[in-house]
């Protein structure tokens, strides 16, 4: 059996538009924090993506225990 990976991640949602990405990497942690709620990007309407803030690696889940791109610990 192999060894687990003890790197701690965590997943992120994000929009995919660059625009909406530039405008997002401005916003406080307080707001970031909301759009983990969020389903669509306020700023354009499209669907949320799910990704892993480790290797930024698209997930289908936000119920993954680990990346399966990396390997990252997602913390409950």
């Amino acid at each position: 059996m192999s060894e687990t990976i003890s790197v701690k991640g965590s997943i992120d949602k994000v929009c995919q538009e660059t625009d909406c990405g530039e405008k997002m990497a401005d916003l406080t942690s307080e707001q970031k924090a909301l759009f983990k709620n969020f389903t669509y990007c306020p700023y354009c309407a499209e669907e949320m993506t799910l990704i892993c803030n480790r290797c930024h690696e698209q997930l289908n889940s936000a119920d993954y225990k680990f990346c399966p791109w990396c390997g990252a610990r997602f913390s409950d």
